[in-house]
């Protein structure tokens, strides 16, 4: 799992914007955070700790596998948007609003061992 660096933040927040396709509010459901929190750490002023400084490393892990399983950010946007059968019919953008990456992390590993739920 990734390491977050305190010098990091800032670009692993904008990072994820770009790369996901997610908001500053989905990041924040997804740690759990207040938006205005994640807003100081993509400003640098401030940086995730404890369990939360965990969750944007799970989150950051989980960009870096669906860079790497899809290839390109626009079509792991689209995994993102598309609904999932293993998550009920919701999409993994909206599992993520729920605070449950772990829920998201479970649906791609269906996905990369390949099981189509």
């Amino acid at each position: 799992m990734a390491e977050v660096s305190i010098l990091e933040c800032g670009p692993i927040i904008e990072g994820l914007e770009r790369d996901l396709g997610i908001s500053l509010d989905t990041i924040a459901r997804a740690l759990d955070v207040d938006r205005r929190t994640v807003e100081r750490w993509r400003a640098n002023q401030s940086v995730p700790q404890g369990k939360t400084r965990q969750r944007l490393a799970e989150l950051v892990d989980l960009r870096d596998r669906l860079l790497r399983m899809f290839g390109a950010p626009e079509t792991a946007q689209m995994w993102l948007r598309s609904t999932s059968r293993y998550l009920g019919g919701f999409t993994p953008e909206e599992a993520l609003k729920a605070g449950r990456l772990d829920r998201v992390r479970a649906d791609l590993d269906g996905l990369a061992a390949g099981v189509y739920l």
